[in-house]
This record gives structure tokens, sequence and C-alpha cells, in this order.
């Protein structure tokens, strides 16, 4: 767990409060505990950039957790792995601007369920009858999003951008 040749980062009580509970938020949205507490420690940790043994550190976590958490946040893109000329090691930082990105590219599946939702309206002699209620809200919800959500993601980046 420990590091050798870097500062060790030394989380206050107030950032391990937040660590902790920002992992139980994404452990509720289905991600594993580990995950949000990396996530959770990037958002709060100075410097920003941190190396596996600093993370390691400051989580007091198994090198298996911290790797198992980072290789996730790195293939979900929520992380970026970096490294220095003439340093062997990588450096993990949460990308900037990732989450208006990550909504936008997810936009996407609106499409998938609407089409879904299609086919399950198909199924019912009339999809506009009691029985279909049921998919008709979703279908009508999945249209719905799929066609604020991209509209809300650039009033985003038009009120923060500008």
């Amino acid at each position: 767990m420990g590091t050798t040749d870097e500062q060790p980062a030394v989380p206050t009580p107030e950032q391990l409060a937040f660590v902790e509970d920002f992992a139980l938020v994404l452990e509720r949205m289905g991600l594993v505990r580990m995950t949000g507490r990396a996530t959770g420690w990037l958002l709060v940790s100075d410097p920003p950039e941190q190396t596996f043994g600093q993370i390691a550190d400051a989580l007091q976590a198994s090198k298996g957790s911290i790797s198992s958490a980072l290789k996730t946040l790195v293939t979900m893109r929520w992380v970026d792995k970096t490294s220095k000329p003439g340093d062997r090691k990588d450096y993990y930082s949460i990308r900037p601007g990732i989450l208006p990105e990550l909504t936008r590219q997810q936009s996407g599946m609106y499409t998938d369920l609407t089409a879904m939702t299609s086919r399950g309206l198909a199924l019912f002699d009339d999809p506009n009858g009691d029985q279909a209620a049921r998919v008709r809200d979703m279908h009508e919800f999945f249209v719905w999003m799929g066609k604020e959500l991209p509209a809300l993601i650039d009033r985003w980046y038009a009120e923060h951008r500008a």
C-alpha cells in the first residue's frame, strides 16, 4: 500500500467524509464502492494529479482494489492516465468537462430505448389502450428525453463557456 519516493497524500477528515459519501452515491448508481472512493479522492486531492501510490495511501486501500477502480475509471473515461517525461509513474486525474461529454454520448441510448419500446407497443392490439399504458409511458418518456437531453447539454455549454 505504501509509497517510497513520493509525497504521501494525507486526507483531512472532511475530505475522507466527502470521499465516502461520494462513494456511497456512486454505489447506489451501480458502481463498486472503491471506484466511487477513487473518484471522490481525485475530485478533492491536492495536487489534482495523483499517482497510484498516493491514491492507495490516501484511501488506505489494497493495490488490487485501487488497480481495479482506476482501470474502471480510465475505461469509463472519467479519469485520464498520463505520464511525465523522465518519470516512470502514471498519474491519474479527473477529466475536465467529463460529465457533459458523457451525458451527450449517452443520450444516444434514448434512440435505442425508443426503438425498443416501439416494439413493445406493437405487441398490443391497441397501443393507446389501458393494457399498453406501462410501455407507452416509458416510450413517451424516452422520446422526450431523446429530444430534450441534447438541447439541455447545448444549453449547459452555452452558459458555462460564455
